[in-house]
């Protein structure tokens, strides 16, 4: 058993090393500020599982904090839905408060003549992020805080540097794993922004707002990894993998707590046979085993390493989870279900009339 808590000790350093790597990557090259936003909840779980695994805080106190509660919102929807439903109307409010209160003649801001909500999407008409989430999970009460800029920069340079010192100070006696990469740059061209008080063609009209809301957000996140994070890295890139993991299993929480909701209550009326297929999908990929080391970097006495698969891709975690089934078998099955949710929140709304335009 000794020997093999070391190869686990030493498994899990190397899973956080490989994740550097990807993140370094991503570091040196991508510039797109919307990309940059997005992201942050990703760099910060990396950082926090870092330095909860490490058992210290290289971090001043108050970054340390900021990351802690971005990593947290990476789970937010899968509170109770009552919670997650006040939670998007609480942010919904604040940024309608925020953005009214820039007009400059007190009569403009009785007639909703201002705009709330600002979604950004892919050229092929995806959408992948929108500000009333990216407030939220920054903790970002007002853009025109003078503030802001400052903070942004201390926790980018931060994050930066504990990614930077972290890969070199294994590089003496681990050599730095081969990231591929299959596209650079990346560039997110177009928004469209609404009012969520009025009519719009974006949101759904025969759904409550703070639902339409809701689905938003979740659709935002999995179009994220699907169509701009995934396709920067070659397929099988390991902390792609992780980040989509997590998201779609926090994503399909919160349907699950959307579903226990419907069921109860009556203020709120939807569909739930999808929801239950999905659910029943995800029941095969999410166990309680690999889901611990998927959001820790701890794999000591976890169980998921094996001698005879650990020279397989993931170190053979898959295969020790799911009976010899192989990373790759796995991989199709985990965007197989990214799909299937992505479908049905898609189908949630009707984007046909959204008129987008370029940044």
């Amino acid at each position: 058993m000794g020997e093999l808590t070391e190869y686990e000790r030493l498994i899990s350093i190397r899973i956080m090393q490989e994740d550097a790597e990807s993140i370094y990557s991503l570091l040196k090259t991508e510039r797109d500020s919307i990309f940059a936003m997005e992201i942050i909840p990703y760099y910060a779980l990396f950082v926090h599982s870092c330095q909860e695994y490490m058992g210290e805080n290289l971090l001043p106190e108050s970054i340390a904090k900021d990351l802690k509660d971005i990593r947290n919102h990476i789970k937010t929807y899968a509170d109770g839905f009552g919670k997650s439903q006040r939670r998007v109307s609480t942010v919904d409010d604040a940024q309608d408060r925020v953005f009214k209160e820039q007009l400059r003649f007190e009569f403009l801001k009785k007639i909703n003549v201002h705009l709330n909500l600002g979604t950004y999407w892919t050229e092929e008409r995806q959408v992948i992020g929108n500000t009333q989430q990216l407030a939220d999970f920054l903790s970002v009460e007002s853009m025109f805080d003078s503030k802001i800029k400052e903070k942004n920069y201390q926790m980018g340079y931060h994050i930066g540097s504990f990614v930077a010192s972290f890969r070199d100070g294994l590089a003496d006696s681990l050599s730095y794993p081969v990231i591929e990469r299959k596209r650079q740059l990346i560039s997110i061209n177009y928004y469209c922004d609404i009012n969520t008080n009025k009519k719009n063609n974006l949101l759904s009209k025969g759904q409550k707002k703070e639902i339409n809301l809701f689905y938003l957000h979740l659709l935002c996140s999995m179009n994220f990894v699907k169509y701009i994070l995934r396709p920067l890295f070659q397929d099988g890139n390991i902390w792609t993998f992780r980040v989509e993991y997590i998201v779609s299993y926090y994503t399909l929480r919160a349907l699950e707590r959307l579903k226990n909701y419907t069921e109860n209550n009556k203020d709120i009326t939807i569909e739930t046979k999808e929801i239950h297929d999905i659910l029943k999908q995800g029941e095969l990929l999410f166990t309680t085993k690999l889901r611990n080391c998927m959001m820790h970097y701890n794999l000591e006495n976890a169980g998921v390493i094996s001698f005879e698969n650990i020279d397989k891709p993931f170190y053979g975690i898959i295969e020790n989870c799911f009976d010899g089934k192989s990373y790759q078998e796995y991989l199709i099955e985990l965007h197989r279900l990214s799909d299937m949710i992505i479908d049905f929140l898609n189908n949630q709304f009707d984007f046909f009339d959204v008129k987008l335009e370029r940044l």
